[in-house]
């Protein structure tokens, strides 16, 4: 199966915009953050649901794109480097408030599971109560955990992808996958969420 046409357009676009920023184009890099920043507040949502917080971490993002933009290489696509910037970011805030940044939700009382339909689009309210649903249990998880799980399965990030961004080997990455994902469900068993 090919690949559809407008996402390799994107890339082709992105190369060139890239290219153009790293010879000093600041209106090139203006229209890469036009481009990616609602992506990048799609997932950075996921560390943090404060507006502030949210904004500063979008922010901190693309000022670290343009730092780094001169190591960049065109071997991996403009939106997966800059999507890795951005989970790193996000397990630095993470990390620097270790109180849940998701602490004021109320526990779901929904009786499914809060992952089966965060990808729906089809009804925008049930969308963002699974959504909710699903901050509030990852809040529990360590945040190493809950970024490791956060790009493996709500960004779809690829696990080799994963463990260079952590510098972590394969083989060691897989085992934390393993018990992040054990952690996720004793934590889920614990909310009363019957798994299958």
């Amino acid at each position: 199966m090919t690949a559809p046409a407008q996402p390799e357009s994107l890339v082709d676009d992105d190369l060139v915009l890239v290219r153009a920023a790293q010879a000093g184009d600041l209106d090139a890099f203006d229209q890469l953050i036009t481009r990616h920043q609602s992506t990048m507040t799609s997932m950075l949502h996921r560390f943090s649901a404060n507006r502030a917080d949210l904004e500063d971490m979008v922010q901190e993002t693309f000022v670290r794109a343009w730092r780094a933009l001169p190591q960049w290489r065109p071997d991996k696509p403009f939106l997966h480097w800059l999507k890795r910037i951005a989970a790193n970011i996000g397990l630095e805030f993470c990390r620097k408030h270790q109180r849940s940044p998701f602490s004021r939700l109320v526990q779901p009382t929904d009786e499914s599971h809060p992952l089966d339909h965060i990808a729906s689009e089809a009804d925008a309210t049930s969308a963002s109560d699974a959504f909710a649903s699903a901050q509030f249990i990852l809040s529990h998880l360590p945040p190493e955990d809950r970024a490791l799980l956060t790009l493996l399965h709500l960004e779809q990030m690829p696990l080799n992808d994963i463990a260079a961004h952590f510098g972590w080997s394969k083989v060691n990455a897989k085992v934390k996958a393993f018990r992040a994902r054990q952690r996720l469900k004793t934590i889920l068993t614990r909310h009363g969420y019957a798994l299958a």
